[in-house]
């Protein structure tokens, strides 16, 4: 019986920890968002042809376009994170769970502009 009680109190925690990831996500999506259509729309060109290398550089790009967003954030809003360190969430936690919620952006955003790639 105490695992059941112990399990039901978890999930608004764990809901209120991912809550807090989308916040800190929205701190920084417009520079994601902006480099990630920036690149798509730099590679419509050719993005048929060539995608898989498509791929393999925009996921080096992504992840050094999120460091140096790592780098400004934490330079420039250094006491917001103790809002996110009293929920009990890293830095690291934070940066990453960002980066993956980017990276599912992004993804679906390129699965979209090749399906157009391929009507045109």
């Amino acid at each position: 019986m105490e695992f059941r009680y112990f399990a039901q109190n978890q999930l608004p925690m764990r809901l209120l920890k991912l809550q807090a990831i989308f916040l800190f996500y929205r701190t920084f999506r417009v520079f994601s968002n902006a480099v990630t259509v920036g690149l798509i729309g730099v590679s419509l060109i050719r993005i048929r042809d060539y995608f898989p290398l498509f791929l393999v550089y925009f996921l080096w790009f992504k992840l050094l376009s999120e460091v140096a967003v790592w780098y400004l954030v934490r330079k420039n809003q250094q006491p917001r994170f103790w809002f996110y360190h009293n929920l009990g969430l890293s830095e690291t936690v934070l940066f990453a769970g960002a980066f993956a919620i980017d990276l599912l952006i992004a993804f679906l955003l390129i699965g979209l502009a090749y399906q157009l790639m391929r009507f045109l």
